[in-house]
């Protein structure tokens, strides 16, 4: 399945550039991490989630559960080596998000959180979810802040343009942080990059 993910992962953003025009280049590929991390996304469109299978080796992307339902996508998230999360039960989700994220780490996958939750539009100000900190404190791994502004091209609700997307993956924040001084640092560097990216 990972395989086959990755493939169909590569095969979409290949038709992505042949029928819409959409490229992207990579500034900080140096930072891929070569062992698990948590890495922190910001989210504009649906590109950076299939973009995300391709940059990192290997991965488990957190995920509401309510993707599960999506026709096509509903099934292939089912069957894939995702961490589905079920916000409607505040207790129990994190228990069950922190167990499979244990579960993908023993398989040496690393983690892909967007902690705003959702996709937001070009421009918004970066807030992060309570939770992130949560996995950082607990799984106790380096993190990687992994930024672009794949909303300029793609906007949600709308059909995606041609242009060349900017991922930049920063120099990873080391485990053992105090949680609130992570959570701080984390928010603050993506939202300077995204910033950067967009101004």
């Amino acid at each position: 399945m990972r395989r086959i993910t990755r493939l169909w992962a590569r095969g979409t953003l290949a038709l992505l550039a042949a029928w819409t025009g959409i490229a992207h280049r990579v500034h900080g590929d140096c930072h891929v991490p070569l062992r698990p991390a948590l890495i922190l996304g910001n989210h504009q469109s649906p590109w950076e989630t299939i973009a995300a299978l391709v940059l990192f080796p290997d991965l488990a992307i957190v995920a509401k559960q309510e993707l599960l339902k999506i026709p096509v996508l509903g099934w292939y998230l089912r069957y894939s080596p995702m961490v589905i999360i079920d916000r409607g039960d505040t207790t129990g989700s994190v228990r069950s998000m922190v167990a499979a994220c244990r579960d993908a780490l023993s398989d040496g996958r690393s983690l892909l959180i967007f902690p705003e939750g959702t996709r937001q539009p070009v421009g918004s100000p970066i807030i992060f979810k309570r939770g992130v900190e949560l996995l950082y404190r607990t799984l106790g791994l380096p993190a990687l802040v992994f930024a672009h502004d794949s909303g300029r091209f793609w906007p949600a609700g709308s059909v995606p343009r041609s242009g060349v997307i900017t991922v930049s993956l920063l120099a990873p924040i080391p485990p053992g942080l105090d949680a609130r001084e992570f959570f701080q640092q984390s928010q603050r560097m993506l939202a300077d990059e995204v910033a950067r990216l967009t101004g």
